[in-house]
């Protein structure tokens, strides 16, 4: 494949909450401004486009907007626990107790809020809309920190 369209502006970001497995310091509810930027590689379309511009932010938006101003929580870690309610969730990690409204998390099929997986699933995604292309997600939780995730 020979083209490629890049999708990076500042707009296309989230901001979020989250915590890391013991015992380093990002075990802390602490929260990111995550910028996202996805490359899609494939041959032109009838139209001379790998994508449209337009079409691809919109798709971008809606896959990240539900992560937007919420707790992450990963659902498949295995070394959390969880309690639900009808209107909260208590978390429970080997040294802590968190409880928070129901509202304001969303549960994720990732073992782990990182980057590199939060990366991954954004890819997931993304590659449920691009079937036929080659997608690469980065994700900046920090102008020097960056992860990437492609096929």
């Amino acid at each position: 494949m020979g083209y490629k369209v890049i999708l990076n502006s500042s707009r296309i970001k989230f901001s979020a909450c989250h915590f890391l497995r013991e015992p380093r310091k990002c075990s802390r509810l602490h929260g990111h401004n995550y910028y996202v930027s996805v490359e899609l590689e494939a041959e032109l379309d009838d139209n001379y486009f790998v994508e449209d511009f337009i079409q691809l932010k919109k798709n971008i938006r809606k896959i990240i907007k539900p992560l937007d101003h919420f707790i992450l929580i990963p659902e498949e870690a295995p070394y959390l626990k969880f309690k639900k309610d009808e209107s909260s969730v208590e978390v429970l990690t080997s040294n802590k107790r968190y409880v928070f409204p129901l509202s304001e998390v969303i549960f994720l099929p990732i073992p782990a809020s990182t980057s590199e997986l939060l990366a991954k699933y954004i890819h997931t995604k993304v590659k449920e809309i691009y079937k036929d292309k080659k997608v690469t997600v980065k994700l900046e939780e920090s102008k020097d920190t960056i992860a990437v995730y492609e096929d």
